[in-house]
């Protein structure tokens, strides 16, 4: 079983981390993250530098001490605010990227208020292990000129990030055993020669680890296995593999097959609040093959009406919280009627089973 080893404590591979955008997974605290297995979750730079803000996270000692959590703690750069506020609107006025750095509109007014610095800056804030380099990556029907140009203004910032952490770790007198890590992201869109570009580029920038950035599902909405591959190939073995928001239950087991093994997103936490709910069959985690088909796993939508009277836990194989202690029926009651206490069942259960997973898999790594 691969280890990752930062500030003095191992992380097990492959490893799910939920997202804790703005320092919570949402309907649950600290201790529910620990009952279900929760080993490390991502915060986003962006929104934490927002609120709560800088100032309260250090009087906090960082997102940790703020969270009460002392797990891994991942930091997104930003970058997908970028997109989403900036380029995905393709509104001026909602703000503009140049190769300097962000600016972001507010009332009609551009105000510069991210670079690459900023973002390691505020991550160091944060007090995160991993910090990610701001990277820029486009919609995936973009042309080929915006796709290149968003890999060189990845390369560019990420040169920069680099530069900065170097100098805040030297600044705060840290070593190589108490240093946060860095990640960088490798861009290119669907073009095969601008993800070898970046990752070539990226590699003799030199970093601790390397995410697999943009899109990366087809226009069927599924994970893109080959492309995948292609960008896990050209990472060396001895760098931990981090599939940003690669995260259904079958894309972890195929992508860990072709060698990823960091795994974030959003879909538990979002499915469980709107009634969907997740089974590993028996079979596949008998037989790790059957991980990595689709039919290895069931999906149950609590809001049906023949669950009212369903009295069987959600799942009778599931260790978790909730199918220890209550129904289907229950939990169909609580959702109609709105009781915040079903968000809450409902998501430690989805995590659970991502948990239950990544321990599978982690036996025959």
């Amino acid at each position: 079983m691969r280890k990752l080893t930062i500030k003095n404590k191992k992380y097990s591979l492959p490893i799910y981390l939920p997202d804790a955008t703005r320092a919570v997974v949402r309907g649950l605290d600290t201790m529910d993250l620990e009952v279900i297995g929760i080993e490390g979750v991502v915060v986003n730079t962006y929104h934490l530098m927002t609120q709560p803000g800088l100032a309260v996270l250090k009087k906090a000692g960082g997102v940790k001490g703020l969270m009460r959590f002392n797990g891994l703690v991942v930091s997104d750069s930003g970058g997908w605010q970028i997109f989403s506020t900036i380029k995905r609107t393709g509104s001026t006025l909602s703000g503009e990227i140049t190769d300097e750095g962000v600016l972001f509109g507010f009332g009609g007014k551009k105000k510069e208020i991210f670079t690459p610095e900023k973002s390691i800056q505020v991550q160091f804030a944060i007090g995160s292990d991993i910090l990610i380099c701001l990277d820029d990556f486009t919609a995936p029907e973009a042309k080929a000129e915006a796709v290149k140009e968003s890999v060189e203004r990845t390369i560019l910032w990420a040169k920069r990030s680099r530069k900065e952490f170097d100098s805040l770790v030297k600044r705060n007198k840290l070593t190589a055993k108490n240093r946060p890590h860095l990640f960088a992201v490798i861009q290119g869109g669907w073009n095969k020669n601008l993800r070898k570009y970046c990752a070539e580029e990226l590699l003799k920038i030199g970093f601790d680890g390397f995410g697999y950035g943009g899109y990366t599902v087809n226009e069927k909405r599924e994970q893109d296995l080959k492309m995948a591959k292609f960008v896990a190939d050209l990472i060396p073995e001895e760098f931990p593999k981090f599939a940003l928001g690669s995260g259904q239950l079958v894309d972890i087991a195929r992508m860990h097959e072709l060698g990823w093994q960091i795994f974030d997103c959003v879909l538990p936490t979002r499915d469980a609040r709107h009634g969907r709910l997740y089974l590993i069959k028996k079979v596949a985690l008998e037989n790790p093959e059957k991980l990595k088909l689709k039919s290895g796993y069931q999906f149950l939508s609590i809001t049906r009406g023949k669950y009212a009277n369903d009295l069987k836990p959600i799942d009778e194989d599931c260790d978790c919280l909730t199918c220890q202690n209550y129904s289907r029926a229950y939990l169909n009651h609580l959702f109609k009627i709105g009781d915040s206490t079903y968000f809450r069942l409902a998501t430690m259960h989805n995590l659970r089973q991502y948990v239950r997973l990544v321990e599978r898999l982690r036996l025959k790594s």
